[in-house]
């Protein structure tokens, strides 16, 4: 059988070449063709997160865990121990906030583990949460900082706490802005701030800075994003943008980019009254300017915190 396909030329469709033909050298190797389709592989799931993100924005909780099962058995598929945890991470995120906590735990304890394989610094955050669901698990309750609200039309204005996200955050947002500002190109993404769809063209510039192999860009830009979504307190939503940029800042080694994005997911988790998850977060972001001699971004840091903290 193999004998025939090669004499009849079935593979020559897909080599543009001839079997009758002299043979040349091929321009690529098998490994590079591997390597390749890995790369098409990676950037297929990292879609797959970002239409996850857009469904639970749009509080389809069934089609975002789709979504997020499906890119992490390509991670699997791709050995990225890194990228499988913080798929993990999020999907425990999403079913602590559809109220499972069993599910959100095991999602955890999986995340916890390929952390801890890959010396993660995010071992500790995820050991945190945890350490948190453990309690509520055994004493069968919920507390209100883990049912994180999103705004609804459906949902009446009076709804105790619904209004608290929107004071909070007005109460920081220069603070926030400025931790954004102090990133490479941050300036110059937000300008799309101004147009009249913002996460659209964040998007659009996301996947041109994807397509360009351009981490640093990625990163940035899925900060602001997670800003956006902040203000309109989908927190939830914007936790992820924050902890996907914090796996972008780690994976180049960036440490004030990182710093920042852990500033960021702090925030997200004050929005949620979660302040051992805000502590956790500042202490580490202040260890990651100081480790790198970043004066200016520590002042920046201590000003968003004192903001924070002053109540």
């Amino acid at each position: 059988m193999k004998q025939m396909l090669l004499l009849t030329g079935v593979f020559d469709r897909f080599s543009g070449g001839n079997s009758k033909e002299e043979k040349t050298e091929p321009k690529y190797t098998i490994e590079d063709y591997i390597e390749i389709l890995n790369e098409y592989k990676d950037a297929e799931a990292e879609i797959l997160i970002n239409i996850a993100t857009i469904y639970f924005e749009d509080e389809n909780i069934k089609e975002s865990m789709k979504h997020l099962k499906k890119a992490l058995e390509m991670y699997d598929e791709l050995e990225d121990v890194g990228k499988q945890a913080l798929v993990l991470d999020i999907m425990g995120d999403i079913n602590r906030y559809n109220k499972k906590i069993p599910k959100a735990l095991e999602n955890y304890r999986d995340a916890y583990q390929l952390y801890s394989e890959i010396n993660s610094d995010n071992n500790e955050e995820v050991k945190d949460k945890i350490k948190d669901l453990e309690v509520l698990k055994t004493a069968g309750i919920n507390e209100t900082r883990y049912n994180i609200q999103e705004p609804s039309i459906e949902t009446p204005s009076t709804v105790p706490g619904d209004e608290m996200p929107s004071s909070d955050y007005n109460k920081i947002s220069d603070n926030v802005k400025e931790v954004i500002g102090m990133l490479k190109g941050a300036d110059s993404y937000s300008s799309y701030l101004k147009s009249e769809d913002p996460m659209k063209e964040l998007k659009n510039a996301y996947e041109m800075s994807s397509e360009i192999g351009d981490t640093s860009g990625k990163a940035t830009l899925l900060l602001i994003m997670g800003n956006v979504s902040l203000k309109e307190s989908k927190t939830n939503a914007a936790l992820n943008y924050f902890k996907k940029s914090q796996e972008y800042f780690q994976e180049i080694d960036d440490e004030a980019g990182e710093a920042a994005a852990r500033l960021l997911i702090g925030t997200a988790y004050y929005m949620t009254d979660d302040m051992d998850m805000v502590n956790s977060n500042f202490r580490k972001s202040i260890k990651l300017f100081r480790d790198s001699k970043d004066l200016l971004g520590e002042n920046i840091a201590i000003r968003l915190m004192n903001a924070i903290y002053e109540d």
